[in-house]
């Protein structure tokens, strides 16, 4: 194995560790943070780079297309964006769907493993296929009678035939 030679280093691993002594400040003071103008002041954050004051642009001229138009490729990309943003919200639209399909799922299982629910649909499957059997027997029984009734059953007005 060919090993590269390691860069040089002006860093000493031997030497002692730096401790802040209680007199020592930094080169930027607080008092730098605080004469910066887009400071907010003691309450909110301070950038410490060098920021150039910019005017803000109201949304009503940076938006408008006779201040600022917008060049072909430029309506280009906003048509695409409208379009992925478009796409995007179908998918979130789906993505509910499923998690209430998904929890409606989960809880139909629920109640089906209940047992309580189970006896109960037990016991009105077994009510209804009783009052089924019943009514149909019943059907039944009145279909047998009556077709033996006609059958067995004399004519009250059958005249005999009269011989010339």
């Amino acid at each position: 194995m060919v090993s590269s030679p390691q860069p040089s280093s002006t860093l000493d691993a031997l030497a002692p560790p730096f401790y802040p002594s209680m007199t020592w400040y930094p080169a930027i003071t607080d008092d730098y943070y605080l004469e910066r103008p887009h400071s907010p002041g003691k309450a909110g954050f301070v950038i410490a780079d060098p920021v150039e004051p910019v005017a803000e642009i109201p949304d009503e001229e940076l938006f408008d297309p006779a201040y600022y138009p917008l060049s072909a490729t430029e309506m280009l990309e906003l048509e695409q964006v409208d379009e992925i943003n478009e796409i995007l919200a179908e998918l979130d639209l789906m993505e509910s769907h499923q998690e209430l399909h998904h929890k409606l799922t989960q809880k139909t299982r629920e109640l089906r493993s209940s047992s309580d629910v189970d006896a109960e649909i037990y016991s009105m499957m077994a009510k209804a296929a009783k009052s089924k059997s019943f009514s149909s027997k019943q059907v039944h029984l009145l279909k047998k009678n009556s077709f033996h009734s006609k059958r067995n059953m004399r004519s009250a007005l059958h005249q005999p035939r009269s011989v010339k």
